[in-house]
């Protein structure tokens, strides 16, 4: 039995969309008893409610909450210190940013980048003020103008966190350093009882690196940045053009 991880905007899907060809492949290794978890940026309560169908289980926020069975396999948040230095930096810089908690986010900072959070998710809400709790928080994203804004805050965050744009849009995940999607892999794995070299992942994006890196065999997107074809065992085609039902012919597995 292997278990595979699917990475969902760029790799899975676009937007909410996943190709046929992908599904219909996915559904054929899960009929061969092999595993299906997301690993995504996104909170559990968008993966599970948007791709349930597809997965057998999901590791949410970058690495820090996974789930299988409605049952948690992993569950780390930020602590409310590193959450509290976070939102001071991101308020420093004037941009807008929602911290995740298990099935909702919460918006902050600059009220002119709410529409730009909005395009992305399906809901916000509202950030808890400084005299509140910050517990419970998993991962952040961030919404800006332009590309210098994107820069100035990978460079104020650049020894806490890895910015991960969102392709063209004016947005990005953040995996907050400490405990990633590569630690998700191992942990998950080792959790289930597969060997490694039983697992893969696919990806297309810089947050994708470690998760690429500790699978057994890493599969890097046709449409992924440079540096994640780089650490990539094997590079299938894009997303359009059947990447996840090729990559998974590749190895034999549907």
């Amino acid at each position: 039995m292997a278990i595979i991880f699917f990475d969902i905007d760029g790799t899975l899907a676009t937007g909410t969309a996943v190709p046929p060809s992908a599904a219909e492949a996915i559904a054929r290794t899960r009929a061969a008893g092999n595993l299906v978890f997301i690993c995504t940026g996104r909170p559990r309560g968008y993966a599970e409610s948007t791709f349930g169908a597809y997965a057998d289980g999901f590791v949410c926020c970058n690495g820090r909450l996974a789930v299988r069975g409605g049952e948690r396999v992993i569950d780390r948040p930020v602590p409310p210190t590193q959450i509290a230095a976070i939102r001071n930096v991101l308020e420093g810089l004037g941009v807008g940013y929602a911290f995740f908690s298990e099935n909702a986010l919460h918006y902050g900072g600059n009220p002119a980048y709410r529409h730009v959070c909005e395009e992305v998710h399906d809901t916000v809400g509202t950030l808890a003020d400084a005299s509140d709790s910050l517990a419970g928080f998993y991962s952040f994203d961030v919404f800006f103008a332009e590309a210098r804004e994107r820069e100035a805050i990978a460079t104020a965050l650049a020894n806490t966190c890895l910015v991960n744009p969102h392709g063209p849009h004016p947005s990005a995940d953040v995996t907050i350093l400490g405990y990633g999607k590569g630690d998700a892999v191992r942990d998950v794995t080792r959790a289930l009882g597969i060997e490694p070299d039983e697992s893969y992942a696919f990806g297309d994006g810089v947050n994708d690196i470690s998760m690429l890196q500790e699978a057994g065999h890493g599969v890097a997107m046709g449409n992924a940045v440079p540096e994640l074809k780089a650490v990539a065992d094997y590079v299938t085609t894009s997303i359009g053009e059947n990447g996840v039902a090729n990559g998974l012919a590749h190895f034999g597995l549907a």
